[in-house]
């Protein structure tokens, strides 16, 4: 038992080191916030929990539905879905364009 508390206990620290991403090579890597609409990419870095969990994961194809600059929000296609995500959050997000 005092193991366990010493170590922190079970669960405690799986996402403290948060997995770096890969740089791009080519230089072909933006953030998503910049793609342009009817544009396709594939995610290369994607560090926000929530929307890994939604589907837009390292390699997932998405298609940029609204990237509209005077609007705080964009919409995008992972697959048979549609969400709409904040500015902030997609520029967090490097996309590859295909």
């Amino acid at each position: 038992m005092n193991q366990q508390r010493r170590r922190g206990g079970w669960g405690r620290g799986i996402f403290r080191n948060k997995p770096q991403c890969a740089t791009c090579q080519r230089g072909d890597c933006i953030p998503m916030s910049e793609l342009e609409k009817g544009r396709s990419a594939t995610v290369h870095c994607n560090n926000d929990l929530r929307t890994i969990e939604r589907g837009i994961y390292l390699g997932a194809l998405i298609t940029m539905f609204r990237n509209d600059l005077e609007e705080p929000n964009i919409i995008v296609a992972v697959g048979d879905s549609r969400y709409v995500l904040d500015r902030r959050i997609a520029q967090n997000i490097r996309v590859r364009v295909s």
